[in-house]
């Protein structure tokens, strides 16, 4: 039996994911051309965004009315074929866009996960708007979009230092960007000129003034990075004793940060993944 695409759906397909649109009017070719278009525009969509506060997914909507009226032009020109090919049928269409669905969402789930800064509690590592990717395979917490797919212990060594994703203790649906601190059964003690950790004080070297800051580099075991300090700010003061089974974190913009210091110990079952690489937005 001769088949033809029926206009409609080629419209409203072309439009609203542009390969398969293509595919559903059997031109393979131009479904790969769309697939790269899609993804060099949302990229370019997404630097916009980035660098410039209210843009919108311009490119984007531009690609997909060029690839409706695309679509439609093909449709209205086309005479039937014979045989309809199996990657324009119901059951082709839906494989081929569930497929990546699924790869991309255990991607993000075990593998690496890539967050947004939202604020200025890690600056000057990490300021907001940056963009940071999480390592989470081996913290036990396998969620992305929300949708949590397993829990399991934690099988990666934590290192002081090492700056992590995690559950917000008091609300979990919200993540924070936090520096580990103190492990298990360590004891912190802290205030605005050091923080000291099993009784051995974390080097601190001043590298210059900031405007308002004080920035300096500061180092724990082997890992070094750099603070702010807000001289003017009252210093806060604080000794604890970490629980077995969870840590203690804070930011690097230490008098503006919301940490352990005010709301307690992180559960080590809330670490979402380690930080192993940050995209810096142009400032």
């Amino acid at each position: 039996m001769n088949w033809k695409p029926k206009k409609w759906i080629a419209i409203l397909l072309g439009f609203l994911v542009q390969p398969i649109g293509m595919l559903y009017i059997a031109r393979v070719k131009l479904a790969i051309v769309y697939y790269l278009a899609g993804i060099v525009v949302g990229l370019t969509d997404y630097w916009f965004a980035l660098n410039y506060d209210g843009w919108g997914q311009y490119f984007t909507f531009a690609l997909m009315f060029i690839s409706a009226i695309h679509v439609y032009l093909i449709v209205k020109q086309d005479k039937e074929i014979s045989i309809r090919p199996w990657y324009s049928k119901w059951y082709g269409l839906l494989s081929i866009t569930l497929i990546p669905l699924l790869m991309i969402f255990s991607f993000r789930a075990f593998l690496f996960e890539p967050f947004r800064m939202p604020s200025v509690s890690m600056s000057p590592s990490i300021n907001p708007k940056d963009i940071m990717v999480a390592s989470k395979w081996g913290y036990g917490n396998y969620a992305t979009y929300g949708i949590t797919l397993a829990k399991t212990a934690l099988s990666n060594e934590l290192k002081r230092g090492d700056v992590i994703v995690l559950e917000y203790p008091k609300d979990p649906a919200i993540n924070y960007v936090e520096r580990v601190i103190g492990l298990p059964n360590d004891v912190i003690e802290y205030d605005k000129d050091s923080v000291i950790i099993n009784g051995k004080k974390a080097l601190r070297v001043f590298e210059n003034k900031d405007s308002d800051f004080e920035i300096f580099s500061e180092s724990i075991d082997s890992i070094s990075y750099r603070i702010k300090v807000m001289p003017t700010v009252d210093s806060v003061k604080g000794q604890v004793s970490v629980p077995e089974g969870h840590i203690f974190v804070m930011g690097d913009n230490r008098d503006n940060s919301n940490d352990s210091r005010y709301w307690g110990f992180v559960p080590i079952q809330n670490i979402v993944g380690k930080v192993v690489y940050i995209l810096e937005a142009s400032q």
